[in-house]
């Protein structure tokens, strides 16, 4: 694992304090189980999504299922293995064999996008009622597995751990159900277009094929398959994303990034971008992909320095400005940390200083709010913030290099499967219309019928 140093080399006591609370106390997940009784062969592993419950009343408590948003297996892992308090890996051996056993959809018989894929959370602020971990309450509507809600760093780091031929088939079964989300050849469109469906790079809103969620989850699932195989499919469709979702000639002010509830989740791909940067030093591939994904990160983390600001500053544009928008900070911090591995000097500083003020800023926010210990502020704490001190411990290590001069070409805006197939039916239908037309005027229309 990158980017980790032992507990007793944490800077930052409100950090821990804050996370801590996930395995002590009266809010410990060990607690939040009892409170919602989250036990039998369906449930038990998995967490209570408390903070749906919020806008509710408390009793009975709104039941919402978990199904490990934010990579929680991940960050309960992490937190493990840098300090070896075993409450920690109960946690997380609890929830990894119910995202394997349950959340995770075993079969072929489905829609090929949902296949292998993982189940996400119930839906925000509803109680899940008799729904399971693999459908909606009654009267709302939700679909199956995708892209944005697909994690598997923490499985990986499991078999790590324990050496369980199980669970590494489960994140190769998660490499490849991602792979397979973009095959044009099993869907209805078929007939139209063979292009690829846009299933692992929209995020949000079919249209959107930027930098988002939906490529950043697909790129972290897809390296960690890498990881474990060693097969070169999955990182060469992380670089496939990559070239889809964005560019170092972006104009970052046109794709409206500072729209917190559409595009928050740009920092999620940045995140997955820079560790899919370190792997390739790993492997010491400097090559064109390699220079291209840096240079889309310094150009991403040059206008973040001078644009982005703590969301709860501007809370009036936020439909719910909770503790999760404190929390989500956090990813900017990690974003700015990784860039300043690849620049020197007064940028590097300037990163620096902005990644230890995100991170300060979330903390110090987060300690003086009564719902820091939900389920949802947990796993981004745990998530993103136990690498802050690696990285300001490495403040003066060398860059990491530049790579080959980039050559950039023409960029060619992305078009779905679905959309392609839906204009070639349009232009179908006129051209039909047209001969039909034609043929009427010429007094032929009798002998087409």
């Amino acid at each position: 694992m990158r980017h980790l140093t032992p507990l007793s080399e944490e800077t930052c006591d409100g950090y821990a304090a804050l996370v801590d609370r996930a395995i002590d106390g009266p809010s410990s997940l060990f607690a939040k189980r009892e409170a919602i009784d989250e036990y039998g062969w369906r449930h038990f592993g998995d967490v209570y999504g408390d903070h749906e419950a919020a806008f509710s009343e408390p009793d009975p408590p709104l039941v919402s299922h978990w199904n490990n948003q934010y990579d929680l297996i991940n960050g309960l892992g992490v937190r493990y293995m840098r300090g070896g308090d075993r409450r920690w890996f109960e946690l997380m051996e609890d929830m990894v064999w119910h995202v394997s056993d349950i959340d995770v959809y075993h079969t072929d018989e489905d829609k090929l996008a949902y296949n292998h894929g993982l189940f996400w959370h119930t839906v925000h602020y509803v109680d899940a009622g008799k729904a399971n971990h693999r459908s909606y309450p009654t009267g709302t509507v939700g679909g199956g597995p995708c892209a944005e809600h697909a994690y598997a760093r923490g499985l990986m780091l499991y078999y790590y751990l324990t050496g369980c031929e199980a669970i590494r088939e489960v994140v190769v079964e998660l490499g490849d159900w991602v792979l397979s989300l973009e095959d044009g050849s099993a869907t209805p469109f078929r007939w139209l277009s063979w292009a690829p469906t846009g299933l692992s790079s929209a995020s949000g809103t079919p249209d959107y094929h930027g930098p988002g969620r939906g490529p950043g989850n697909a790129s972290e699932t897809l390296l960690a398959a890498f990881e474990l195989t060693g097969d070169r499919k999955y990182i060469e469709r992380v670089e496939e994303l990559m070239y889809r979702v964005i560019d170092p000639r972006d104009d970052l002010d046109a794709l409206d990034l500072l729209n917190a509830e559409w595009r928050w989740y740009y920092n999620l791909y940045l995140q997955a971008l820079g560790r899919y940067l370190e792997v390739k030093v790993d492997l010491g591939e400097i090559d064109q992909q390699y220079a291209y994904g840096r240079a889309c990160l310094v150009h991403y983390a040059t206008w973040m320095a001078d644009k982005e600001y703590p969301y709860l500053d501007r809370p009036e544009i936020l439909e719910y400005p909770t503790e999760t928008w404190a929390a989500q900070d956090l990813r900017k911090s990690e974003v700015f940390h990784y860039a300043a591995r690849h620049v020197d000097s007064d940028l590097r500083r300037t990163f620096q200083e902005r990644g230890a003020y995100f991170f300060h800023e979330s903390v110090s926010t987060l300690s003086e709010m009564p719902t820091a210990h939900f389920c949802r502020p947990l796993a981004l704490l745990l998530g993103c913030g136990q690498s802050y001190d690696w990285f300001r411990k490495n403040v003066d290590s060398s860059p990491l290099p530049e790579g080959p001069k980039l050559d950039l070409g023409v960029r060619r805006r992305f078009v779905p499967q679905k959309k392609q197939a839906i204009r070639r039916a349009k232009l179908l239908a006129g051209a039909g219309a047209l001969v039909v037309l034609v043929a009427g005027s010429l007094g032929l229309y009798s002998y087409m019928w």
